[in-house]
């Protein structure tokens, strides 16, 4: 082959590979500019796999992991670079305080914070912004000091998916879950990539969520969005947002649930629903008031939270905010009473939140008749992150939130959260020690309870040596009893007690041992 020649196959394949960068270039900017940010991530970063030190493929691969549910921290490794040119743009360090802030860095945060503010001469993006910004960082700092005693169960497989599965209600007695859900189901996609919302459902049995599923066409229509965002206390009544054209778009409504399907779908009415964005909605235990978001003039700025009250002749008096323990000039959103209506729980971008929305409960006072008492709930179920809807059980122990966490199935994943501080509630375990023959048995009898969890002992127990009575009380959770007696064999059986609606606060058992 001659030179010319080499030459030409050589130019060839050069402006082969220049043809395809400057294609998937297009590409990845093409779903950046439709907010398709999971997908413009993947095209970035096989971009820069090819050209190492393109500072824009840095720092567009930071704004992705900023603007998913994917882990934001990633952002840093991008931005630390990127500002490392000369040229790089002033909101090159706003990102990445914003980076640093969700990785909990708040000092660092507060650096790059003030360093945008003293570079960021010319631009107006994101400078009113950056004192909300370090407001929220020195809230965060004094809330981390001070965590509150909680533990987080993701719900399995069952619940989650690798899509995101979010805003979870439960009715007081947890005898079921519904939530919203992106996966891949047959839906269609958003413009931004994400698969229309659906509404899923699981039942409670032993203790435990069965596998989701659809709550049902009456509601979920695959080429729209549909989300409840709100439930009655008994779970009886739900409350829904739509975004399609079978049933509205952007409007409340409200449904009976017999335990199966959702029925007498109707629009709530003007007290509700106006021409301006309503966007959550809760309802008392007694039915009687309706809380709800809408960022309608006439607030205190922003998106404000609301009650309407039923009349007499069963109309809703006109809406009243809820005043300023509740609203601020930010936003504020998804109300959530508690089952015995004394509690308020609401999201807010505004008060003392460490970031974002954060998740504030406040009291009714009965003689003031006005909230009182505001307080952020507090980290980490709050986080740097945005926290929008808290669930609570009947027994205030159990809340129900969608977060992102390490450990994970994907994106926004939905979990029970144990407040430790609230006593669990107990089952008596109670009977009879007997021979094989039915007697009972007294004695020297022990009874040993093991956690199969922790592998701990719970605790030892005698039985009454004169009847065989025994009595055990257990929390939720799954133990081995271990009966040992004098001339007879060792017996061992697991025992699981259930919570949630599965709770049963006595059980009778006798337990026969063999010679």
């Amino acid at each position: 082959m001659n030179k010319i020649a080499l030459l030409v196959i050589c130019i060839f394949f050069v402006n082969t590979g220049l043809n395809a960068q400057v294609i998937s270039e297009k590409t990845a900017n093409d779903y950046f500019s439709k907010n398709n940010f999971e997908q413009a991530l993947k095209e970035y970063q096989n971009l820069l796999k090819n050209d190492p030190s393109n500072d824009k493929y840095k720092y567009r691969i930071a704004v992705c992991y900023l603007n998913t549910n994917l882990d934001k921290t990633k952002a840093i490794e991008y931005l630390e670079q990127a500002v490392k040119n000369e040229r790089a743009d002033a909101n090159t360090y706003y990102l990445l305080g914003r980076a640093y802030h969700f990785a909990n860095r708040f000092d660092e945060a507060i650096n790059m914070y003030e360093t945008f503010k003293k570079i960021s001469e010319g631009t107006t993006y994101n400078v009113k912004d950056v004192e909300k910004q370090i407001e929220y960082c020195y809230n965060a700092k004094e809330l981390v000091k001070y965590p509150i005693d909680v533990t987080f169960q993701n719900l399995g497989e069952n619940i989650n998916s690798k899509f995101s599965d979010y805003y979870p209600f439960v009715p007081t007695d947890q005898s079921y879950i519904a939530f919203n859900t992106r996966r891949d189901d047959g839906s269609g996609k958003n413009p931004e990539g994400k698969y229309k919302s659906e509404i899923y459902i699981a039942k409670e049995k032993n203790g435990k969520y069965t596998r989701a599923k659809s709550i049902g066409n009456n509601v979920n229509h695959f080429e729209g969005d549909e989300e409840i965002i709100g439930m009655s206390a008994d779970g009886k009544l739900m409350l829904f947002l739509f975004d399609n054209a079978e049933e509205g778009f952007g409007d409340i409504f409200i449904g009976h649930f017999d335990g199966k399907e959702v029925s007498k779908l109707t629009k709530m009415g003007k007290e509700v629903n106006s021409k301006y964005t309503e966007i959550a909605a809760s309802l008392s235990s007694d039915g009687e008031s309706i809380y709800f978001a809408s960022d309608r003039p006439g607030g205190f700025g922003g998106i404000d939270l609301y009650v309407t009250k039923k009349l007499p002749n069963n109309e809703w008096s006109a809406p009243q905010n809820l005043g300023p323990t509740v609203n601020t000039s930010e936003d504020e959103d998804f109300p959530n009473l508690s089952p015995d209506g004394k509690t308020l729980y609401f999201s807010s971008k505004g008060h003392t939140s460490m970031g974002g929305y954060d998740i504030f409960k406040t009291e009714w006072d009965t003689e003031k008749r006005q909230w009182v008492n505001l307080q952020n709930i507090g980290y980490p179920i709050n986080t740097s992150d945005d926290n929008m809807n808290l669930r609570i059980s009947e027994t205030g122990r159990y809340g129900y939130i969608s977060a992102l966490r390490e450990g994970g199935l994907g994106d926004l994943d939905i979990y029970q959260v144990t407040f430790n501080e609230i006593a669990p509630r107990f089952t008596v375990l109670k009977g009879f020690i007997k021979d094989a023959e039915g007697n009972y048995l007294a004695g020297n009898v022990n009874i040993s309870v093991t956690d199969n969890q922790s592998m701990e002992v719970y605790g030892d127990y005698i039985p009454n040596p004169n009847t065989g009575r025994y009595i055990i009380i257990l929390p939720a959770g799954n133990f081995n009893i271990l009966i040992e007696a004098d001339g007879h064999s060792n017996y061992s059986e697991d025992i699981e007690i259930f919570d949630n609606n599965s709770y049963i606060p006595e059980v009778l058992k006798d337990f026969n041992l063999t010679n």
